[in-house]
């Protein structure tokens, strides 16, 4: 389920698109965001696992963290994964960031949680409407100027619109 609908595209972009061709660009942008962020929130039993790669005293998650379920990790490359207790890490929801405990330690190499997102629904529509919005406006030209009536000038690069809207959802680097 899209996590904004058409007539929300509607009401902030006119486009020719017509409902099914516009639907297949939200789909477009909203399969991106899943993609890197993993779910959109749902509800707070929806539980999300990542696997990341460690090896510092901080495990840095894409998104808030509302509450952890399992922490697991590997020591190395080829050992066997490990329970981690939760006495064994410290949450930081709003940072997106689990702490190793204790002071000193550091995370296996390969360290795999289960974790329910804080509700983000704001910032998914928000950033949702932003993508569709650039992607609607994108074009093959660079500028345009019709008879000193109308001018239009592109972004010089979309690829860091792109990834600055997406980095207002999530933690990490496009």
């Amino acid at each position: 389920m899209s996590v904004i609908s058409v007539d929300d595209v509607r009401s902030l972009v006119r486009s020719a698109l017509n409902d099914a061709q516009l639907q297949l660009v939200i789909d477009r942008e909203q399969a991106l965001l899943t993609q890197r962020l993993g779910a959109a929130y749902a509800d707070a039993l929806t539980t999300i696992t990542q696997t990341r790669r460690g090896g510092g005293a901080s495990l840095f998650l894409p998104r808030r963290v509302l509450t952890v379920s399992t922490v697991s990790e590997r020591l190395t490359a080829g050992s066997d994964t490990a329970a981690v207790a939760a006495t064994g890490y410290f949450v930081h929801g709003d940072q997106g960031r689990l702490e190793r405990l204790p002071q000193g330690t550091r995370w296996g190499e390969v360290v795999t949680v289960a974790y329910v997102p804080a509700d983000d629904r704001a910032e998914w529509r928000a950033a949702l409407l932003d993508l569709v919005r650039l992607q609607l406006s994108r074009t093959g030209l660079k500028s345009e100027s019709i008879a000193g009536e109308y001018s239009y000038t592109a972004a010089d690069d979309w690829d860091a619109d792109r990834a600055k809207i997406v980095r207002r959802v999530g933690f990490f680097n496009l």
